[in-house]
């Protein structure tokens, strides 16, 4: 596994899309340890879903949420896809494949909802990446002592790995992925303070701290 430890330097929110770019939010989950849907939580006056699309919508050309089940979520804009995983209670990799069939564009970022603070910066960042390495098939950030594959960019080739996983009944990402040519990428601090996972109330709370909401 290749690491990467420079942070490319970019000033302001991209230009324009990230070409052949189809961003997979992964919106299903039991949530047990926030004690509700994290989808739904308000963040500066709205549902995190919706902050989180708005701004993958700055920066892919197509924009997927799949959820655990059939769900109504008429706050998104009517560009966004609504998919449901294709098989019920599985975890992530289901949801990624569902994400992954929904588009024919080659760049698959995914990212949960439970990554409040990523933002463009860190998806042109990640696809910049695995262009620049045609040898690998993704780029996984690692900060905090751990990787990121929930908030990571896969080629599209990467499909039938993930449904192998599927069908073997594996539920664990990341074995699933050993299959996978990954390239970890460090960033500095201020692009990992964007990789910070958000699981309890706690956690919810130090999110609105550092976007400045209480």
């Amino acid at each position: 596994m290749a690491q990467v430890n420079e942070f490319m330097q970019q000033t302001g929110q991209p230009e324009q899309r990230i070409a052949g770019c189809h961003a997979i939010v992964l919106s299903g989950g039991a949530s047990r340890r926030m004690g509700e849907r994290k989808e739904l939580l308000q963040i500066a006056g709205e549902p995190l879903l919706l902050r989180l699309c708005r701004s993958l919508s700055e920066a892919a050309e197509e924009v997927t949420v799949v959820a655990d089940r059939e769900r109504s979520y008429d706050f998104l804009p009517s560009h966004v896809r609504i998919a449901v995983d294709q098989v019920a209670d599985y975890g992530p990799i289901a949801g990624i494949c569902a994400g992954m069939t929904n588009s024919r564009l080659p760049l698959q970022l995914v990212v949960a909802c439970d990554y409040p603070l990523t933002s463009p910066r860190i998806w042109t960042e990640l696809a910049q990446l695995l262009t620049s390495h045609p040898e690998v098939d993704t780029v996984v950030p690692e900060a905090g002592g751990k990787l990121h594959p929930l908030c990571a960019i896969y080629r599209s080739t990467t499909l039938p790995v993930w449904e192998a996983a599927l069908r073997s009944g594996n539920r664990r990402v990341m074995e699933a992925m050993q299959a996978m040519r990954m390239l970890a990428w460090r960033p500095e601090a201020a692009g990992a303070a964007g990789l910070m996972n958000m699981n309890t109330p706690e956690d919810f709370r130090l999110a609105k701290e550092r976007l400045g909401e209480c």
